[in-house]
């Protein structure tokens, strides 16, 4: 009589400990990869600025416009999101056309005599032709001891608003003919300002973008030989 002989099936050659954590390593790499790459398509609606603003404005609808922004989360904190409400919101500082705006950009507390705002007389000729009006954004240039081997030119004013505007003829000094440009400065810039028109030579720059916060040097003969 035949006996059955129990035998014991070996296990397949390719199922071990190592096949087992690479499958477990593989696949979480995998999820890791598609968690990131949902993250990287999703969009948070942040606010921007429609035009160029400037500081202590205070923010309405027509100021605001809602766009969709991919922002790493430690840069999101940074910016206000559209669930917040900005309407009625003071600026701390003056913001460019489709700048985000940063939470720390704006206030809910009444900023007061903060800014003022002054006419520098000016030729035509260094005021864009003249052509310059209310709401346009100038960088007001300094050059002192024009004409000596001294003269610098300097950076007074950086993207100040045009209030108003005086054309040629307007203004007389001897038998020039001046254009007084009314611009919005802070109480630290009135000063060197009012020092500059009565020592400088003044130059108005039309700016047509971005407000930009960088610092401008001051320029000599020497930086041009």
């Amino acid at each position: 009589m035949d006996i059955a002989v129990a035998r014991r099936h070996a296990r397949a050659p390719w199922i071990n400990l190592r096949t087992i954590l690479g499958l477990i390593l593989f696949f979480s790499a995998l999820l890791a990869g598609q968690r990131f790459l949902e993250g990287a398509r999703t969009t948070v609606s942040v606010w921007s600025s429609t035009r160029n603003l400037p500081q202590d404005h205070v923010l309405s609808p027509d100021d605001l416009d809602l766009v969709e922004a991919r922002l790493p989360a430690s840069v999101l904190t940074r910016y206000v999101v559209t669930d917040q409400s900005l309407e009625g919101a003071i600026l701390t500082r003056a913001i460019g056309e489709g700048e985000l705006i940063a939470a720390g950009w704006v206030t809910s507390e009444q900023v007061t005599d903060t800014s003022r705002s002054m006419t520098i007389p000016v030729a035509p000729e260094h005021a864009v032709g003249g052509s310059l009006k209310p709401g346009d954004r100038v960088d007001v240039f300094a050059t002192f001891d024009a004409g000596d081997l001294r003269a610098k030119t300097s950076l007074l004013l950086r993207g100040a608003e045009v209030l108003g505007v005086v054309q040629a003829g307007g203004l007389t000094l001897s038998e020039d003919s001046l254009v007084g440009v009314t611009v919005s400065v802070s109480p630290e810039d009135a000063a060197r300002v009012a020092f500059a028109i009565r020592t400088a030579e003044i130059d108005l720059v039309h700016v047509t973008g971005a407000v930009g916060t960088g610092d401008t040097p001051s320029v000599g003969p020497e930086d041009f030989r």
